[in-house]
């Protein structure tokens, strides 16, 4: 399947189509099973933990570095192939931390379980499906003392693994095996009250019991568009964005969605709140900030035609929204007017959502660099090229 398909540029949007064609072509590839054996992108955030970081890499690598000066203590560890030998699997989710181990799925189908002080003790699950397309695109959540997983199995097809988090033995999945599966899962689902919400890319968003994998919702909410971005929930209700340009709230009892506002592209990466106002990244370029308490529109940010879609994640950080673009740039807005308070270059496009440590900004880059920007000083603290690392 083709995320083309989902995007029907009006006139003033084909420099931005074509931009979009090219950016999303990586994946594509995953999707329809070609070249597997090749590294493709990683779009891995930055997971922190006491004095360290981790960090997934495009060739199947989890990397260690420490917070205060990017220092390699460990060697990487590498991702062991699948039982068919299907490749070298990118890690596209950013990975979960939790006790002592780290937690992290790879988009040839495995979802992996280490110590995290010194990559040992290694546990595995591997997802079912077609041994050439499936993956696993988003994050491994834990849930007390169970993983849920999103996974794509086919180039149509997806389900959602819930795992024991100990052993990694299968609990349950959605759909069941003899059932039919759903659209195709890019997505890191949210969780509450043992409630697992998630979107596919057949348009709909899926309300899922962790307990048993039943569904929670007289059926699934069906909306006007795919769904890669990972959904929020605040008070009663989910909020997302999708291909169809229109951002959503969907109530968490009843599942009946409402949209709330239209940008001009595709809604790609999760949204971050305050309790007030929603922050929202677009393919557009711009970022939008919806106001809660009026259900309006309070600013857009730069407000005006972009060739740069923005596919990472941003971060709250006091009464400063941080976002970066897909030209390398970090940038620093005022929450309340949405004006630009500073910015500094980053490196490479980023597509990997921010990571927020103290008053420090991590940063993952396509050309493999991550950068650590001090907040207070508005100064690089260090970066480190994940290429450097043995």
């Amino acid at each position: 399947m083709s995320l083309i398909a989902f995007y029907k540029p009006n006139i003033k949007s084909k420099i931005t189509s074509a931009i979009l064609i090219l950016l999303i072509a990586p994946i594509l590839i995953g999707c329809t099973g070609q070249n597997r054996n090749a590294a493709t992108q990683s779009w891995s955030g930055v997971a922190v933990s006491d004095n360290s970081t981790y960090i997934g890499t495009k060739d199947g690598k989890l990397i260690q570095l420490s917070v205060d000066g990017g220092v390699a203590r460990i060697a990487p560890f590498e991702t062991p192939q699948t039982q068919e030998n299907q490749g070298f699997p990118a890690i596209y989710g950013t990975p979960t931390l939790n006790d002592d181990r780290i937690f992290f799925g790879t988009y040839n189908g495995l979802v992996i379980s280490v110590n995290n002080n010194d990559f040992r003790d290694l546990r595995t699950f591997e997802i079912g499906g077609n041994d050439l397309t499936k993956g696993i695109a988003g994050s491994v959540i834990v849930q007390g003392d169970k993983l849920i997983v999103a996974a794509a199995e086919d180039a149509n097809e997806g389900r959602l693994y819930v795992l024991d988090k100990n052993t990694l033995s299968e609990i349950c999945r959605y759909p069941a095996r003899n059932e039919k599966p759903i659209g195709q899962l890019w997505t890191t689902p949210v969780i509450q009250d043992g409630v697992a919400y998630f979107g596919d890319l057949n348009h709909y968003v899926h309300s899922v019991s962790i307990t048993d994998c039943s569904n929670n919702w007289i059926s699934p909410s069906k909306l006007g568009g795919a769904i890669v971005s990972p959904p929020t929930i605040l008070d009663d209700n989910l909020y997302l964005g999708t291909f169809d340009q229109f951002f959503y709230s969907i109530n968490l009892l009843t599942g009946n969605p409402e949209k709330l506002f239209a940008a001009n592209n595709w809604f790609w990466s999760g949204s971050v709140t305050d309790g007030d106002s929603f922050y929202i990244p677009n393919m557009d370029g711009n970022i939008y900030a919806y106001d809660l308490s009026n259900g309006r529109i309070k600013w857009v940010y730069p407000d005006k035609p972009q060739v740069e879609p923005i596919l990472a994640a941003p971060v709250l950080h006091q009464d400063k929204l941080i976002f970066a673009t897909d030209s390398g740039m970090m940038v620093v807005l005022d929450t309340v007017t949405g004006s630009r308070l500073w910015d500094r270059r980053v490196g490479d496009s980023v597509r990997a959502p921010l990571t927020l440590y103290n008053n420090l900004i991590f940063v993952h880059s396509l050309d493999e660099t991550i950068s650590a920007v001090d907040m207070k000083t508005r100064q690089l603290s260090w970066a480190r090229n994940l290429k450097d690392v043995r």
